[in-house]
């Protein structure tokens, strides 16, 4: 298991706008909004405190594609059977920015300023994304180091996988050390924080993508990575 702590976030102008589908990959935003998340990403990178626990272990498939650890525990990931074929081990990760941005956020909705507190709040969420990908990239690295292919990552409670094994994955994990919990409807607290799986070995197909977009059928959403249209 090891904890990390010294992650350098990056917060892309860009990705903030993309998500109010503004700026290079949809309408122009004006410089007053320009200026508000310019404002936003500064403050952004002086509230965020990323923390990352990660740990590896071997696994296998079960004939129903159901994911067994080296600990006994089972994951149900539906996509596990088709993505992670000859699954060998696994890497599990939960990621957070810590409250500080969160609790930002709430104070501009109660001081009246709506407008940056959705800015500061969608910079939040390219913060975390920024952490969990570095996380990712650096799985894929190890992968490679063991001889593997990791396949794609994937999140309890989303692109169809079951929010219970949440449970599973807090079991396995001490998210108390980075300062993250599960709250009474599984969800994390801070809201912005993430978890993931992703499965490794030889014989997994080497993903056509990397990132959960690529899985999801939600088209519409406004967090979808840019020009992801196509289900794989």
């Amino acid at each position: 298991m090891e904890i990390f702590r010294d992650i350098r976030v990056r917060i892309l102008e860009d990705d903030v706008l993309h998500r109010h589908g503004l700026g290079t990959h949809g309408t122009a935003a004006s410089a007053h909004v320009i200026k508000l998340v310019s404002q936003a990403i500064e403050e952004g990178y002086n509230l965020v405190e990323p923390q990352a626990v990660y740990d590896e272990m071997l696994a296998h498939l079960t004939e129903e594609g159901k994911v067994v650890l080296a600990t006994g525990a089972v994951l149900d990931n539906p996509h596990a059977g088709q993505d992670w074929q000859g699954l060998e081990r696994v890497a599990l990760a939960i990621c957070t920015i810590g409250s500080k941005l969160e609790e930002r956020v709430s104070e501009l909705f109660a001081q009246g300023d709506p407008a940056a507190a959705l800015i500061l709040d969608t910079v939040a969420s390219v913060a975390v994304g920024s952490i969990s990908r570095q996380i990712d990239t650096m799985t894929c690295q190890r992968a490679q180091e063991w001889g593997m292919v990791a396949g794609p990552r994937f999140s309890p409670g989303s692109v169809d996988w079951d929010i219970n094994d949440q449970k599973v994955l807090f079991s396995l994990l001490p998210a108390d050390k980075i300062g993250v919990s599960l709250n009474e409807h599984l969800l994390m607290v801070p809201r912005k924080s993430v978890s993931f799986v992703v499965g490794m070995g030889s014989g997994v197909p080497v993903p056509k993508a990397r990132r959960p977009c690529w899985y999801c059928e939600r088209l519409d959403c406004p967090s979808r990575e840019p020009g992801v249209d196509v289900i794989v």
